[in-house]
């Protein structure tokens, strides 16, 4: 087991600095050129101390990290109908707004987050962010080259929400000191002032675009650092938990990256742990517990999303069933089917359009077509019509009444 520095420093004061000695000049060291004060809880504050960044590669670092890649695999492999997967996206998306606004004590509530997504505009709370992680799915993410950038990343997820006195104040940043803690003691103090803030995420696009740099631990020590930084007085988390997602997503798969949050709020304090183990004085710029930490949450959020489309694949199993019992023709079995499945996921409470069935068909039913088969389904008590301009319907949800 890989034992921390401050650990060192207390059980074998005598061999410490030779211990990270050994460990920054490591072949295995990955030298980040990025440079760490770091935080003294006790003084509550930056010391003026510097080290630079370092991560050592470990074995079980590589064991996790080839796992990391055979779940995206799995998950990118996975089968679902054209109805279901827009809308496990969809609740991904929602549930992973949701967590990373849980995270920092901001108020949401599924049903504003899905006003968003339904019909996004300026007035409305979090149609910012709800756009840019609908521009995951869309691969809509520009590459992040100057500060500049991550300003404008900043002002599309946040700035039609954010309060005049949380917003920037600088030419792109912040210009005052920040601290951040829980009210009665501070757990961090960003970059000082915002010609620092500049310098510092000039480094950091270098070492985002360093490829010699493992694309999984390059993810990991951005998403550290950009924390570190705090170019904002508020969004720092979110924001950097959706460039971690955003990453995650085009380098493994959509799953992963839109899991990465609610994995983070399910194991908060380690996940805040971890940072402040980076920051710890004694443990001189080790990168190496924060990227194991980080490691174990993504293959947990890959786990659970596995476990999930496991649970939906055999919901969708039994709902076959349920419908092949039901003596319909071979057409009303597949439209039922497909409303069913819309049904057993049902996050808009929108039901399906007849106009929508004949996309979802791709033109194997044509229009009158479809009309025809609603209505003998509807006669039948199968499905009910819940708008009739555009007509939708829905499965009747007396069927799935003995669904496990």
């Amino acid at each position: 087991m890989y034992k921390r520095l401050e650990i060192v420093s207390y059980q074998d004061f005598d061999n410490y600095d030779k211990e990270y000695e050994n460990r920054y000049n490591s072949p295995a060291a990955l030298k980040t050129e990025l440079s760490l004060h770091p935080f003294s809880k006790r003084q509550q504050k930056r010391l003026s101390d510097r080290y630079q960044l370092f991560y050592l590669s470990i074995p079980s670092h590589i064991s996790m990290i080839e796992r990391i890649y055979k779940m995206s695999a799995e998950l990118s492999s996975f089968s679902l109908s054209s109805v279901l997967a827009p809308k496990l996206f969809y609740s991904q998306i929602i549930d992973e707004i949701k967590s990373t606004n849980d995270m920092e004590g901001v108020k949401s509530t599924r049903k504003e987050i899905n006003d968003a997504y339904i019909s996004p505009s300026k007035t409305k709370r979090f149609s910012g962010i709800v756009e840019m992680y609908k521009s995951i799915l869309e691969n809509k993410f520009e590459k992040i080259d100057l500060p500049a950038k991550f300003r404008m990343i900043y002002d599309q997820l946040f700035l039609d929400e954010m309060p005049e006195d949380k917003k920037p104040d600088g030419k792109l940043f912040r210009k005052e000191t920040i601290f951040v803690g829980d009210g009665n003691s501070y757990v961090h103090q960003g970059d000082p002032n915002e010609e620092k803030i500049d310098e510092n995420l000039t480094k950091l696009i270098l070492f985002m675009n360093n490829p010699e740099v493992p694309l999984i631990i390059k993810a990991i020590i951005t998403h550290y650092f950009f924390e570190y930084v705090h170019p904002f007085y508020d969004g720092n988390g979110r924001m950097g938990r959706f460039l971690l997602s955003s990453y995650l997503a085009r380098k493994l798969d959509f799953l992963t990256g839109l899991s990465i949050s609610e994995s983070v709020l399910q194991n908060k304090k380690t996940y805040e742990e971890a940072f402040s183990i980076t920051s710890n004085p004694k443990n001189k710029g080790d990168l190496t517990p924060f990227v194991d930490a980080l490691l174990r949450i993504i293959i947990q959020a890959q786990e659970t999303m596995l476990s999930k489309l496991s649970k939906l694949t055999t919901e969708v199993e039994q709902l076959r069933e349920i419908i092949n019992k039901l003596s319909l023709s071979e057409q009303e079995n597949e439209v039922l089917f497909v409303l069913g499945q819309d049904k057993l996921f049902d996050v808009l409470h929108m039901g399906i359009s007849n106009k929508q069935l004949v996309e979802v068909f791709e033109g194997k039913y044509k229009r009158t077509k479809i009309d025809t088969i609603m209505k003998k389904l509807e006669k039948k008590k199968f499905v009910v019509k819940i708008k009739s301009s555009p007509v939708v319907y829905e499965m009747d949800e007396k069927l799935l009444e003995d669904f496990v």
